[in-house]
């Protein structure tokens, strides 16, 4: 008869599953558009968030956009020291400070 082994012991589904319902997104940097490519563009920190199944926090933070009447909000990973409220700026031009995107 032989041994059933672990791999069909698991089957598709059960406690084996990544628990990922909870999460809240994929932590990006910008797309490079022309205002960061050139200059830099500048941001607010809206809302530090803890993302299940991630060591580090998150970070909200809603940008203007550059091209239409529209607020776009990105997350990025949120570094030591980052606060709510704090501009961020992301571009070839912004300065090294805590939380910039160079």
């Amino acid at each position: 008869m032989g041994r059933v082994i672990r791999g069909q012991r698991k089957g598709r589904g059960g406690i084996f599953k990544a628990h990922t319902k909870h999460r809240k997104g994929a932590a990006k940097l910008r797309k490079n558009d022309f205002s960061e490519r050139h200059g830099f563009i500048k941001g607010v920190v809206k809302d530090i968030i803890h993302d299940p199944g991630r060591g580090a926090p998150l970070a909200k933070i809603q940008f203007r956009d550059p091209y239409r009447y529209r607020l776009m909000t990105e997350l990025f990973i949120a570094t030591e020291g980052l606060y709510t409220g704090q501009f961020v700026h992301c571009g070839k031009k912004a300065k090294l400070q805590i939380g910039n995107a160079l």
